[in-house]
């Protein structure tokens, strides 16, 4: 497919533009999709605004959905109309790692819309091992939200959740709203929510958390210690905060274990409570990355594709913004600046 197309391409550090480019074009191994919807993930910020990417000129966006447009000639699993979410971790496959099926520690991955062009555009490719069919009642602004979804399992499958514990998640952002709904799935009797801002911890409840602790209120720690007795058997750190890393090693009981999703960008510092607390208590502490396993893209996926069809797992209340393409510059700047109070944003191309 030959053309053109509006896409949002970052060309250096806060340098983001609306531009028209040309459509991607394809080999045998891989397919065309139209872009329905891509979120816009906590990673691209710092990735756009911060930090900085891996490389310029590149267009953003790795959670997303769309429709077949074009399959490459051996491609013979998929065609022209399907509608599918794409596994965006593409892995070496020639890494120790790989070798041993643990995709999502790849020594040297892409991912795509990190490493290469991504879905905050019109049209996207992908290799066609990595593009799952979904399901024709499940919308697609819905299963736009597969990808962060599968994070969420993939942290609370290293937990080994029983049926009646209790399970606290710290951080009620997109990928906690995700993770304390899987601790449901999983068979938590009692979550427990914990954030500072009053209207996700209102979504949460919604979600399904069953107590909800707003930390700038009260001691979150000595709270759920009240509550549990002692502390939650499992602890799932999903805002990437040192602090809510040092409350997560706090609030799991003696024999718990303390599971870290989120990305802080600095040390954790390991006072002498917390040290104590985790020798005296022999606590169990995990740290999650990605969620792919063989066979790829694993189970974390297909247990998303199958909870979001039947409604078990939400992701259209966590929407707070459909935006146009044009506006991926301007709405990343206030999600870097805090000057937007937003939950999840997605791109739109849907007509």
């Amino acid at each position: 497919m030959e053309g053109k197309m509006k896409a949002a391409v970052l060309h250096g550090l806060g340098d983001i533009r609306a531009e028209t480019v040309e459509i991607p074009q394809i080999n045998d191994q891989e397919v065309l999709i139209k872009v329905k919807y891509c979120g816009i993930c906590g990673s691209d910020v710092p990735r756009s605004m911060i930090s900085g990417a891996r490389k310029y000129p590149l267009i953003l966006g790795h959670e997303f959905t769309g429709e077949l447009v074009e399959v490459g000639a051996d491609v013979d699993n998929l065609k022209s109309g399907d509608r599918v979410v794409v596994a965006p971790l593409i892995p070496c496959g020639e890494c120790q790692h790989c070798k041993a099926g643990d995709y999502g520690l790849c020594d040297n991955y892409n991912i795509i819309g990190t490493g290469s062009n991504g879905a905050f555009a019109e049209y996207v490719k992908a290799p066609k091992n990595h593009v799952l069919s979904i399901d024709d009642s499940l919308e697609f602004e819905i299963a736009a939200g597969i990808e962060p979804a599968t994070i969420g399992y993939h942290g609370l499958q290293k937990a080994n959740i029983q049926p009646g514990e209790t399970v606290v998640v710290m951080g009620c952002g997109p990928i906690g709203q995700l993770t304390l709904q899987w601790a449901n799935v999983f068979g938590a009797s009692t979550v427990i929510a914990v954030d500072i801002i009053g209207e996700k911890l209102e979504l949460a409840k919604e979600l399904g958390a069953d107590i909800t602790i707003n930390s700038k209120e009260v001691d979150a720690v000595q709270k759920i210690k009240e509550i549990t007795g002692g502390g939650a058997a499992v602890v799932a750190e999903t805002a990437g905060s040192v602090i809510t890393q040092q409350q997560a090693v706090l609030v799991a009981k003696k024999k718990g274990r303390v599971v870290f999703l989120g990305i802080t960008h600095k040390g954790l510092d390991l006072k002498e409570e917390m040290i104590e607390h985790i020798m005296r208590g022999e606590l169990t502490i995990k740290g999650s990355w990605n969620s792919y396993e063989p066979p790829y893209p694993g189970l974390a996926w297909q247990a998303t594709l199958d909870f979001m069809t039947k409604g078990a797992i939400k992701f259209k209340p966590m929407i707070s913004h459909k935006i146009a393409v044009d506006g991926v510059g301007d709405y990343l700047k206030g999600m870097a600046d805090r000057t937007l109070f937003y939950n999840k944003v997605l791109v739109s191309f849907d007509d």
